[in-house]
């Protein structure tokens, strides 16, 4: 009988990744996440349910991809395409079992994935402990002791700033019937724990999606929902509500004004890999 806990193993030290299927008529078949999960690997599927970890229900992916750690799977990271740039691919998941955390898995599987996909890597979603990984390995860094600047891209969906106010946390967001615009960003604010998205050219421009302008689409500032975990390790939902920026309206103005008296170090840096 095999043993549910035992960790599947790849000697050759090559993890699996699945593919989507297309039919002769060209139609796309992408993969059900949680079965894959459920069906192959069911020692991390029960991880994921005692951590909570989220994954929208029925979510289907282009390619789930295997992470090893001393050839064995120790996590995934599942990816599907964007339209906000036909070259890139977007992980939509990245978990590790917690006892292989903070081994610099995440760096590891951006690198292979590029590599293996020959596309640019944008993560939809990252919680701060992902941000403050990539700034340890280089891939970010931290300016003011608050906001990162990311050689990675972030992805996420656009909701105007009273809806991402109303302290309710991504997972519980009921997202039926919203319009699903999404916003790529580099920027990330520590303390507040969200992808930070300017607005092109107007810096008090709101994104409203009742008023939308779908052909200025870039033309909106955002912050992203807030993540479960980053709620119950940093209070952002608490810290959000008491800025003082966001109180008074000012907090995209100051980051914009903060990003241009930075701009020529911000630009060689992001130039020098």
């Amino acid at each position: 009988m095999v043993n549910p806990n035992k960790k599947v193993k790849r000697p050759n030290g090559l993890g699996n990744v699945y593919n989507y299927k297309t039919d002769e008529e060209g139609n796309v078949f992408t993969l059900p996440i949680k079965t894959i999960i459920k069906e192959n690997y069911i020692y991390m599927y029960r991880a994921i349910n005692d951590e909570n970890y989220f994954i929208v229900e029925n979510d289907t992916c282009f390619f789930f991809k295997e992470i090893l750690y001393d050839d064995e799977v120790v996590g995934f990271a599942t990816y599907k395409t964007t339209q906000i740039n036909k070259d890139a691919l977007v992980m939509q998941y990245f978990y590790v079992l917690p006892e292989y955390r903070n081994k610099g898995l995440l760096e590891e599987e951006i690198d292979e994935s590029s590599a293996l996909f020959e596309s640019s890597i944008i993560i939809e979603y990252p919680t701060r402990d992902m941000v403050e990984a990539l700034t340890k390995h280089k891939l970010a860094r931290v300016f003011d002791d608050r906001f990162v600047v990311s050689r990675i891209p972030f992805s996420v969906p656009m909701f105007s700033l009273e809806d991402v106010q109303k302290g309710i946390v991504r997972e519980e967001y009921d997202t039926t019937g919203t319009k699903g615009y999404y916003k790529m960003s580099h920027l990330y604010d520590l303390e507040l724990c969200t992808v930070v998205g300017l607005a092109a050219e107007d810096v008090e421009n709101m994104y409203d999606e009742d008023k939308v302008d779908e052909e200025n689409i870039n033309n909106y500032n955002v912050i992203s929902l807030p993540l479960r975990d980053d709620v119950e390790k940093y209070d952002c939902i608490n810290k959000r509500a008491e800025n003082a920026e966001l109180k008074e309206g000012t907090y995209f103005k100051n980051i914009k004004k903060f990003l241009d008296d930075n701009d020529e170090i911000i630009q060689n840096w992001l130039t020098i890999f």
